[in-house]
C-alpha cells in the first residue's frame, strides 16, 4: 500500500520541517504531509512560507498535504487554499471545524486543492451527510472512532459509490490490512513516532520499502505478537 510521512508540526523551525520531510523522502517516501494553521490560523504568512520552503526543499517529484486541523474559518480557508495553490497540494486537510460541512463544501468548490475531512466523523451517517453534500473529496475515516472495522469499510464503500478515494486517519497497521480490500483507496498515513512505538510493543513489526507497506502475509489477524518483555517493563 503506498504511504505518506506525516508531521510537520506547527511548532517545527522550519530547518526541523525541512530535515524531517527530508528524511522521508531519502527513506523512498515521495509523500509527505505538513500542518498549517499555525497559532490557530494567526499566522497565515508563516503558513506559506513554511509550505514554500518545503517545495523548494523537496522538489517537484514529491506529493505535499497540509493539514490544518481545523484551524482557520470559511472564508479565510479559501484565501489560503488559493495562496497554497501553486505550491502543487495534493491535498487541504481539516481546513475548518469538522461540523461545517457547508463550509467544507464552499472551500472545495472554491479551490483545486482536494480538500480532504472526516477524522472527526463518528457514524457512517455523519459521513452520508459529509459526502453527499460535497464536503470532502479525499475521505479520511479513523477506525478508532467511527465504530470499527465493519463501519469503516461501510464507509469506505459509500466513498466508493461517489467515487472518491479514501486517506484513512491513523491507527496504521490497522488501517494498512482494511486498506488492502479497499479499491479507492489513495494513501495510507505512517507515522513515525506510532511506529517507533510499535516496534518496542511488538516482537516485529512489518518495515515500509519504497514508499509502500504490507502487513504481515502469512500470519493471522494484525499478524502481530505482543513483546513480552515490554510489558512487564511498562507494566503499572
Amino acid at each position: 500500500m503506498p504511504i505518506y510521512g506525516a508531521g510537520g508540526w506547527t511548532n517545527f523551525s522550519v530547518d526541523e520541517l525541512i530535515a524531517e520531510t527530508t528524511v522521508w523522502v531519502e527513506q523512498g517516501i515521495p509523500r509527505v504531509k505538513i500542518k498549517v494553521g499555525k497559532d490557530f490560523g494567526q499566522s497565515e504568512r508563516e503558513d506559506v512560507e513554511r509550505v514554500a520552503a518545503v517545495r523548494k526543499a523537496l522538489g517537484d517529484d514529491v506529493d505535499i498535504y497540509i493539514d490544518a486541523n481545523n484551524g482557520y474559518h470559511p472564508k479565510q480557508a479559501i484565501y489560503m487554499a488559493r495562496e497554497f495553490e501553486q505550491y502543487r497540494i495534493g491535498w487541504f486537510e481539516e481546513p475548518l471545524l469538522a461540523d461545517d460541512i457547508d463550509g467544507m463544501a464552499r472551500i472545495a468548490a472554491s479551490t483545486t486543492i482536494p480538500v480532504a475531512t472526516g477524522e472527526h466523523e463518528y457514524t457512517k451517517y455523519g459521513f452520508k451527510e459529509l459526502i453527499s453534500r460535497g464536503g470532502a473529496d479525499i475521505v479520511q475515516p479513523d477506525v478508532g472512532r467511527v465504530g470499527g472495522i465493519t463501519e469503516w469499510m461501510k464507509v469506505a464503500h459509500m466513498a466508493h459509490g461517489f467515487d472518491l478515494p479514501v486517506a484513512p486517519h491513523g491507527v496504521q497497521l490497522v488501517h494498512l490490512h482494511m486498506c488492502c480490500a479497499t479499491p479507492n483507496l489513495k494513501v495510507v498515513e505512517y507515522l513515525k513516532t506510532a511506529h517507533e512505538a510499535d516496534l518496542i510493543w511488538y516482537t516485529e513489526f512489518p518495515e515500509h520499502k519504497d514508499g509502500m507497506w504490507s502487513p504481515f502475509p502469512d500470519k493471522p489477524g494484525l499478524g502481530l505478537d505482543l513483546n513480552p518483555d515490554s510489558v512487564e517493563k511498562y507494566s503499572v
